[in-house]
């Protein structure tokens, strides 16, 4: 019997008792005296039952809180924890980057003495550390900086053709996937990934490539393609900042249970 109708006969049986004018002596009296206390009884359980009910409920709406609290807190503690390694891999290509671009530049050969026409700024401009095609890129390099990825793609791309013979085609071609990838085109930035790593395989900027292969691989769910990739990572380019990275992906791929 519902709650609902033990309330009604309570009710009901309650009324019809106080109407009753019972003596001490009648035989009724015990039989009424029992049906009260029943009545009590059923009222009595009833409210406990509706108060065990509330409590329970209760237990458990503060359980799911408490689970969704924690949720959120892993939530966001991915979501720092992922850009500070954006940020992190950032400085520590831009870094390197400058490395490269002075080493190219203080590496180039005094100029010999004039003995013939200079050559045409043609020339000047395909020479890399300081000539124009530096400016270019480095304009396209900060759009990156500042968030505008799709006109740091359509730079890069443009400095790609310009360009062909720079020294710095293998960082513009890098840069790409990393502004394709940064709009959530996980697809296109794998390939452009994939293709600069077979065309400049000596480039420096091959390991955090491969990292970055193996990220787009797990942002499009080909968790077994990421894994031997990040091992990849791990195993061939010990000790850089790109294995640390993996090694870090590897941990969360684990924990996420792929």
């Amino acid at each position: 019997m519902s709650p609902s109708r033990l309330l009604c006969l309570a009710a009901v049986l309650g009324t019809l008792l106080a109407g009753c004018q019972v003596r001490d002596d009648d035989p009724y009296a015990q039989r009424q005296r029992e049906l009260e206390a029943r009545v009590d009884r059923l009222d009595q359980l009833f409210k406990n039952q509706s108060l065990e009910g509330l409590s329970q409920r209760i237990d458990t709406l503060q359980e799911q809180v408490k689970q969704l609290q924690g949720e959120v807190e892993v939530l966001e503690h991915d979501d720092d924890l992922n850009k500070k390694q954006q940020r992190d891999l950032y400085q520590d290509l831009d870094k390197r980057l400058q490395k490269l671009e002075t080493g190219l530049s203080t590496a180039q050969p005094a100029p010999a003495p004039v003995t013939m026409e200079a050559p045409p700024a043609t020339t000047a401009a395909a020479m890399p550390g300081g000539g124009v095609d530096d400016a270019v890129y480095q304009k396209d390099f900060n759009l990156l900086k500042q968030g505008r990825f799709a006109d740091a793609i359509k730079g890069f791309r443009a400095f790609q053709k310009q360009y062909p013979d720079s020294a710095l085609q293998p960082n513009a071609a890098f840069w790409t996937g990393e502004a394709y990838y940064q709009t959530g085109d996980f697809e296109t930035a794998l390939n452009t990934f994939k293709k600069m790593v077979k065309e400049y395989p000596k480039s420096n900027k091959v390991p955090d490539a491969t990292l970055k292969i193996g990220y787009c691989q797990y942002e499009l769910q080909q968790f077994s393609a990421a894994k031997q990739t990040l091992n990849g990572v791990v195993q061939n380019f010990a000790g850089s900042s790109a294995a640390g990275l993996a090694q870090q992906r590897l941990q969360r791929m684990q924990d996420e249970g792929h």
